[in-house]
């Protein structure tokens, strides 16, 4: 006996009449994350821009705050150096005369700290590097160069890229219940995903409940594709009891209408809408990619039979 049990998407059908019996509060606005109900179409969204918003946003900050603090330890050292340096030129023209630097008996160690500073009394940038990495390379200044070069080369590297990522992250579109056509769909990248609403399969865990849709990849070959859902929002933990109301909400809509789960608005959507700064838009051959979907999966039936304990039933 496997000591871990493999979990398969359930096909929704299954669970339907448990889903159409489900009581929902028809007062109150849909269970999120359903953003917009008309007579025709109920609109699913992902969670993905909440995922932008709790995961790149935060980790660019973290960065840029350390970027902060290296930054701000070096412009401390240099500080530093400066003022002991000229402390020291201070004493030493005040114990010795204001030409003890340029005479020949100075010591050289006395004489380095005076020209590392230029002719207003300022220790330079370039200067100030060499003695932090070169002079005192003995006693940790190679080390510092080391470090300093690869905190350099990680930030060079990691804050464009963070920012790339955050700028590009488009606004998924989202998953649409087309209760005429008793099918469901969506767009991803220009490529569409559909899957006739019968043959609609759900895998529910603790984190988060994936929508199972089908879609041609890049060489055209049918494939399964997740449409991740988070009612709460939260990327670690959502529970069956936030995927019930969901679910429930969708099916009633598909079998009896907007009538049923909503009958105070002929049309309904929510005002929620994540900031960003693209759209993920709609295939200019939007309805041929969509057609060409659903005619395969009449035409080929590829699902994955499955037991009652939602276990792949071995061929014969």
């Amino acid at each position: 006996m496997a000591l871990i049990k493999h979990h398969y998407p359930i096909p929704l059908v299954n669970k339907l009449k448990a889903l159409l019996s489900f009581q929902l509060t028809k007062e109150a606005p849909p269970p999120k994350p359903i953003v917009y109900v008309d007579k025709h179409l109920c609109k699913l969204s992902n969670n993905s821009m909440k995922a932008r918003n709790m995961g790149l946003i935060p980790l660019l900050l973290i960065i840029l705050f350390t970027t902060y603090l290296n930054v701000d330890d070096f412009c401390i050292g240099w500080e530093k150096k400066e003022k002991s340096t000229q402390h020291k030129i201070r004493f030493y023209k005040r114990e010795y005369g204001e030409n003890y630097f340029v005479s020949p008996q100075v010591h050289p160690i006395d004489k380095r700290n005076y020209d590392m500073l230029d002719e207003n009394g300022q220790l330079s940038l370039s200067n100030y590097m060499h003695y932090r990495y070169y002079t005192t390379a003995k006693v940790g200044g190679t080390y510092r160069l080391k470090k300093d070069i690869s905190f350099l080369v990680f930030y060079v590297i990691t804050i464009p890229l963070l920012l790339f990522f955050i700028i590009r992250f488009k606004r998924q579109a989202p998953m649409i219940f087309d209760r005429d056509k008793q099918i469901v769909y969506l767009w991803y990248k220009g490529k569409v995903r559909a899957q006739h609403f019968q043959d609609l399969r759900v895998y529910e865990d603790f984190q988060m409940m994936r929508i199972q849709i089908r879609g041609f990849d890049k060489h055209n070959n049918m494939q399964w594709a997740n449409f991740m859902v988070q009612p709460r929002h939260n990327p670690y933990y959502n529970g069956s009891d936030a995927y019930e109301p969901v679910l429930a909400f969708i099916c009633q809509f598909m079998e009896y209408g907007r009538e049923h789960v909503m009958p105070q608005h002929e049309q309904w959507q929510s005002d929620e809408k994540p900031f960003a700064f693209f759209d993920d838009e709609k295939p200019k051959d939007f309805e041929q990619q969509l057609n060409a979907v659903l005619t395969h999966l009449s035409e080929n039936d590829t699902d994955i039979p499955l037991d009652k304990d939602n276990l792949p039933i071995p061929p014969a």
